[in-house]
């Protein structure tokens, strides 16, 4: 009988454990990054729909997009100093008017009539006034006289004193009669001494009277002054050469006192207000750029003048132009300008788009090197302008951004774009 004959099991080759294994581990890294992949949220869209640019070096110009209004160099506000009713108007609204010209005519009773008062009382002052200086004048004349006369009566009387002496000597007249020449001319030395001496402080006192009556005349003439400007102001003059480019005035009406009449502006000479957001108020000063064009030409201007106080969240400048002036703009007309804050400086710039309202510039969607996928990477950017966005780290010159909005990408980690 045959016996059974024990057959061994023949090895598997190494390279068929190899092949084995190596197919094994693809498709388990296969399964892990499906798994991986199913984990990562993907928005697709189509290529078209996206703007990508490029990342690249060059110079950042620190500029900010402002909105301009022409306005006159120059505005002069026309104010009723004294209230009154439209009597007369002499010049229409947009008139091209010389200074000192008529405008318009107001009429106000109580102001004629407070007028006609003040003059007559000013006069009235200014007639006691002229009386009391010529007192004065009369006073110093007559003690003047009084000392000529005493003078001359001092002068008679030595006379005589001389001739009585040589006449009582020869005993041809009494001792009584010399001794009354002498008493009198001793009263009359007396009386002129007296009388200088009241002529000083006359003087004084005149001097200090005539000083205080030039001040009061001074005064009152000012007053009168007054009282006739308010009379005459009711005759609204032109108070500069220009153009009355607001005069809402019409016969009959009733105007306030202050109340505003219009505004002649100086229309060969024009300078441009600027608002700006005040979060460039510690950044903007005088003498700053900026560019703008105009009927396809390009004009520049500069900041003359900042106002720092802060209006619903912007801030007012003016500027005035520089070199070449555009002679076909109109007062109240809007320009589109482009400030410059600083100089150019080189950095890594990446061109804005609608990203930087969706992000704030925190993070945007990187491309790979194939063109299909984009990732989301943090980033971090500095100053923007307009053009460009200044980025200071997270990006690499040569990388391509997806610079478009990303109003339905806020919540994924991947783009898929669908070439």
């Amino acid at each position: 009988m045959a016996m059974d004959k024990v057959l061994e099991k023949k090895k598997r080759p190494l390279w068929q454990v190899g092949a084995l294994l190596v197919g094994v581990g693809a498709i388990a890294y296969g399964a892990f990054q499906l798994l991986s992949d199913a984990s990562i949220r993907t928005y697709r869209v189509s290529a078209d729909q996206l703007i990508v640019s490029t990342v690249q070096q060059g110079a950042f110009e620190d500029l900010i997009p402002i909105r301009g209004t022409i306005q006159p160099f120059e505005s002069v506000f026309l104010d009723a100093v004294i209230g009154g009713s439209v009597d007369e108007v002499f010049v229409e609204e947009g008139a091209f008017v010389d200074f000192g010209q008529p405008l318009v005519q107001l009429s106000n009773t109580a102001t004629r009539l407070n007028a006609a008062q003040a003059d007559a009382q000013t006069t009235e002052q200014l007639n006691n006034l002229t009386n009391i200086t010529n007192n004065f004048e009369y006073q110093r004349l007559a003690t003047e006289r009084q000392i000529i006369d005493t003078e001359f009566r001092i002068v008679t009387l030595e006379r005589q004193k001389g001739r009585f002496e040589q006449l009582v000597g020869d005993s041809l007249i009494s001792e009584e009669e010399y001794e009354a020449i002498v008493d009198e001319l001793d009263y009359q030395t007396k009386v002129l001494s007296n009388l200088k001496a009241r002529q000083i402080v006359e003087d004084r006192e005149r001097e200090a009277r005539l000083e205080q009556i030039a001040n009061q005349i001074d005064m009152l003439s000012e007053n009168l002054e007054i009282s006739q400007a308010s009379f005459e102001s009711l005759l609204v003059k032109a108070p500069i050469s220009g153009q009355l480019t607001s005069f809402p005035v019409e016969i009959g009406e009733s105007k306030q006192t202050g109340q505003r009449l219009g505004q002649i502006d100086v229309v060969d000479q024009y300078k441009i207000v600027a608002q700006i957001d005040e979060f460039y108020v510690s950044r903007v000063a005088p003498l700053q750029s900026a560019t703008f064009t105009l009927a396809g030409q390009e004009y520049h201007a500069r900041v003359d003048k900042v106002y720092p106080e802060i209006t619903a969240g912007t801030f007012e400048v003016d500027m005035i132009f520089e070199g070449a002036t555009p002679t076909n703009v109109r007062r109240g007309q809007t320009l589109q300008m482009e400030l410059t804050l600083g100089n150019p400086v080189e950095s890594l710039l990446l061109p804005v788009g609608g990203f930087i309202q969706d992000t704030g510039g925190n993070w945007v969607f990187v491309l790979d090197a194939s063109g299909e996928t984009a990732i989301r990477r943090d980033i971090r950017v500095g100053r923007r302008n307009n053009r460009f966005v200044e980025v200071q780290e997270g990006l690499r010159e040569g990388e391509r951004v997806i610079t478009s909005g990303y109003g339905q990408m806020e919540d994924v980690e991947r783009v898929q774009l669908i070439l």
